[in-house]
Order: structure tokens, then C-alpha cells, then sequence
């Protein structure tokens, strides 16, 4: 995996974190954000996954799979 994409990689799930706190002092969030958040883990993930070539394990693309069901699920069926 190059340099670049792991940083874009982690950048995403700061970026992420981030919103999450502010999200969690606002009262209401609106559905698309959580869609929103899902769509982008969705692409990092597959972006990740298809550089994967070098590592046993590929965390970042496990998290960004994870992130991209939990948000986009939760925005889906229960906001």
C-alpha cells in the first residue's frame, strides 16, 4: 500500500472521529450524514482493500468496512 493512501486513510477516520464528537453535542442529526459517512468509508474501503498487496493483515481496510456498515446501517434503518 502506498504512503499517500494510508495517510488519506487515516486522515478519513480522524475526520470521522471528529465529526462523531460534534455529531454527538448536536441534538439532532440529520440521516444523510450518517449515509454520507458510510458512502465514504465505502469507497476508502474498497480503495484500501485494492492496494492491499504487502501486509498479513489489512486494519485499515477492517476499520473501514466496519465504519461504512455501522454508519450507513445506523443512518439507514434507525435514523
Amino acid at each position: 500500500m502506498s504512503r499517500s493512501f494510508q495517510i488519506a486513510s487515516i486522515i478519513i477516520i480522524s475526520l470521522t472521529i471528529v465529526w462523531f464528537m460534534i455529531m454527538g453535542m448536536d441534538k439532532y442529526t440529520p440521516q444523510w450524514q450518517f449515509l454520507t459517512a458510510g458512502g465514504i468509508h465505502f469507497l476508502m474501503s474498497i480503495i484500501i482493500n485494492r492496494q492491499f498487496v504487502k501486509a498479513r493483515y489489512n486494519y485499515l481496510g477492517i476499520i473501514h468496512s466496519i465504519l461504512m456498515i455501522t454508519l450507513g446501517g445506523y443512518g439507514y434503518f434507525f435514523v
